[in-house]
């Protein structure tokens, strides 16, 4: 090819000294620049420019005939693999044919990146979420304030990034916000055995006197003074004051007396061995040389036998 040329638009044009390529013509010169050839009918010469005949735009810049950028390239690429393996155009044109197809399945998946609801999981054990999030065409990740999600029956979904009903495209990523479960409630104990106070350490005139003051107590009905009497007269056990009022003191913090019921006992063993009539029999519970039981006590007892 020589620099004597006529005047063309600058373009690609077929290469007489290599077939199958095309060089590059800036409009003055041509340049070192050579592609493979175009896949399509041979591109004929540009005329020469003259000012009463102005060139006409090469064909493909014509927007008639314009393709898309991207397969316009690949069919140059193909064209020139199909050249150097097949040595002609049919291969080629078969090579294009493929391409073509190829690029319609891409397009198709393009399309079909549509946006999807972020399903409602608040409530829900991180596993059940995370399947429900997956089976939308979510991907998902955790997030915890506290501990590592490992366990995922044992957490429950807080709230979701992005929420429970905004949309997503397919493929996109949720974070499940969980909460891991209250542990489960420790077993009600059983209820306490009465325990037994802690004896005091009693010396051995005390603890006589607890076992006398036990005893007079299942015999009768006692008041806490009448028994207190018992306790110390001559006539009865001789203790002393002190050692009758440990017994008492005693008894009482154990709950082994009620007084109320004393009275009730005493009135019952009046009433058994003759009759009564409520002041009568008031006056035989509260009287000193009776049995000292205190007017609220004795009251307490003609009500329950019904006087």
């Amino acid at each position: 090819m020589t620099d004597n040329t006529p005047t063309y638009a600058a373009g690609w044009y077929p290469d007489a000294n290599a077939p199958g390529t095309e060089r590059y013509y800036d409009g003055s010169a041509w340049t070192e620049h050579s592609r493979p050839a175009a896949v399509g009918p041979a591109v004929p010469a540009a005329p020469v420019t003259t000012e009463a005949s102005p060139a006409k735009a090469p064909w493909f810049k014509r927007k008639a005939i314009i393709i898309p950028v991207g397969i316009a390239a690949g069919l140059i690429v193909i064209s020139g693999v199909g050249s150097a393996l097949g040595g002609g155009t049919s291969g080629t044109a078969e090579v294009a044919e493929k391409q073509v197809a190829v690029v319609e399945p891409v397009a198709e998946e393009t399309a079909a990146a549509a946006e999807v609801t972020v399903p409602e999981t608040t409530g829900l054990t991180a596993k059940e979420a995370q399947a429900l999030l997956e089976n939308a065409g979510l991907e998902t990740e955790f997030s915890a304030d506290k501990g590592v999600v490992i366990d995922r029956d044992n957490w429950t979904v807080l709230s979701t990034t992005p929420a429970s009903g905004a949309n997503a495209k397919a493929g996109d990523t949720v974070v499940i916000n969980v909460e891991k479960k209250a542990a489960a409630a420790e077993a009600a104990p059983l209820p306490a055995e009465p325990v037994e106070p802690e004896k005091p350490a009693m010396s051995t005139a005390q603890s006589s006197a607890v076992r006398s003051a036990e005893s007079y107590l299942s015999f009768k009905g006692f008041s806490r003074a009448g028994l207190t009497e018992q306790l110390t007269s001559e006539y009865g056990e001789g203790f002393t004051a002190e050692d009758a009022e440990f017994a008492i003191a005693y008894i009482e913090s154990a709950g082994k007396v009620d007084w109320n019921q004393e009275a009730v006992q005493a009135a019952e063993s009046y009433l058994e061995f003759k009759g009564f009539s409520r002041d009568g029999l008031y006056d035989q519970l509260t009287s000193e040389y009776g049995e000292q039981f205190t007017p609220d006590q004795a009251n307490f007892a003609l009500s329950a036998v019904g006087l």
